[in-house]
């Protein structure tokens, strides 16, 4: 049943107009002026179609319309002012105050049932739409409470660990929506040897958090069929470490896209031996590692360029190998940092180098959060547009010594590159 408030301080009127619409099949309540319309609503929440006479005492059509149009009224009215008048100045009057339809009580009694009629297709139209919005309200406040959970089982992936024998950690990771597609990990993989990694997966949300989770468990699946990081020789000790090009060889062959999948991922993966202070890693369209000399207080760029991995199933990659120093630091990025922009300006790569040199002197354990805050500091935001994920290495040395800035100079070991 189609409910109508028909709202006219003339008594016959009102039983006129009220028995048309009855014949025409709507159900009709009736108030004598805008206060007792204002009541019937109240009382009556499924009638949402008013047909108001324009003057009324006490309230008349142009403010009780007005009332109910305001964004303070409970629930849409489709509201019809009836008026005695037929003129221009009046109808925009009546428009202005927010009413759908407009007409004379003296027209056509088709021509009424016709509007009225499609006055309720609008307002069954609303209604619809109205419900819609409240189930896609419902499901996206589902969906944000499931990513909410998901982002806290991603960070319950991260390590708690900021410490090995020889090496000192610092990390932060921060994903641009609930969920992002950043990884970053470490472990120890013997008892001279800890492995680092961060990757960044191409695109944001679900997808490219699923496929860094699932490169995680990758590269942390620690079986005889499975291992990547460690593979299994006929002499003691039966096993040998991987070589970092070719950890991430077998990650493009596992993730290598085809047509129904087109996600590849950036990455760099390390291994340091923690009782010389050798590095070996390998670059896979990842921006360049940040060394930092301990005993010249600089701090350099190094790498290589490759492909990504991910997307080319004929790629090669290639393993570096470096010196390292007491004190020396490793500092492995995404790009969500050095792209971070203001003015259309990046904060860069140069400028993340410097910030480096300038926080040499605080623990390594904090580092990371000062030059998070640094660039967010210089972007005047504490919001990023991209996931960010910075790690920072240090090689205490074996005897896990405390190591300061000095003036000596070292000898360094230049990167070797081999396939």
């Amino acid at each position: 049943m189609k409910n109508i408030l028909l709202v006219d301080d003339n008594r016959t009127m009102l039983l006129v107009w009220k028995q048309i619409l009855i014949k025409r099949g709507y159900h009709v309540m009736t108030a004598m002026d805008g206060v007792e319309a204002l009541a019937a609503l109240a009382e009556n929440p499924q009638i949402q179609f008013v047909l108001s006479d324009w003057m009324m005492p006490n309230m008349n059509g142009i403010e009780l319309c007005r009332r109910l149009k305001s964004a303070d009224y409970g629930r849409y009215i489709f509201f019809v002012l009836l008026s005695g008048k037929d003129d221009q100045p009046s109808i925009i009057e009546g428009i202005n105050a927010g009413a759908d339809d407009f007409f004379v009580k003296n027209a056509n009694v088709d021509e009424v049932d016709a509007r009225v009629k499609a006055g309720f297709r609008t307002l069954d139209l609303h209604n619809e739409i109205t419900d819609k919005n409240i189930k896609l309200d419902t499901a996206y406040a589902t969906i944000k409470k499931d990513l909410e959970s998901a982002g806290e089982l991603v960070k319950r992936l991260l390590p708690t660990k900021r410490k090995y024998t020889g090496v000192e950690l610092s990390y932060v990771s921060i994903p641009s929506a609930q969920i992002g597609g950043d990884m970053l990990g470490y472990m120890q993989l013997d008892e001279d040897h800890v492995a680092f990694y961060l990757l960044d997966v191409a695109g944001h949300g679900v997808s490219s958090a699923l496929m860094s989770f699932s490169i995680q468990q990758s590269i942390t699946a620690n079986n005889d069929k499975g291992a990547l990081l460690k593979r299994t020789i006929n002499t003691p000790p039966y096993y040998e470490i991987t070589p970092p090009h070719e950890v991430i060889k077998q990650l493009n062959d596992i993730y290598v896209t085809d047509e129904q999948n087109l996600l590849y991922f950036t990455m760099i993966y390390s291994v340091l031996n923690v009782k010389t202070g050798l590095l070996s890693f390998s670059i896979a369209g990842h921006p360049p590692l940040v060394w930092l000399h301990n005993d010249r207080c600089s701090a350099e760029f190094i790498g290589h360029d490759s492909f990504v991995v991910g997307a080319f199933d004929f790629v090669e990659y290639q393993t570096a190998h470096v010196q390292l120093e007491p004190g020396d630091k490793i500092w492995m990025y995404s790009d969500g940092l050095t792209e971070a922009e203001k003015d259309k300006t990046q904060f860069s790569e140069e400028g993340l180098r410097n910030a480096v040199i300038d926080f040499q002197h605080h623990p390594t354990t904090i580092q990371t959060e000062l030059l998070v805050d640094r660039v967010r500091e210089w972007q005047e935001s504490a919001q990023f547009d991209d996931d960010v994920s910075v790690l920072a290495v240090e090689w205490t040395g074996y005897s896990e010594g405390k190591h300061t800035c000095n003036t000596k100079l070292s000898t360094k070991v230049n990167a070797q590159f081999f396939k």
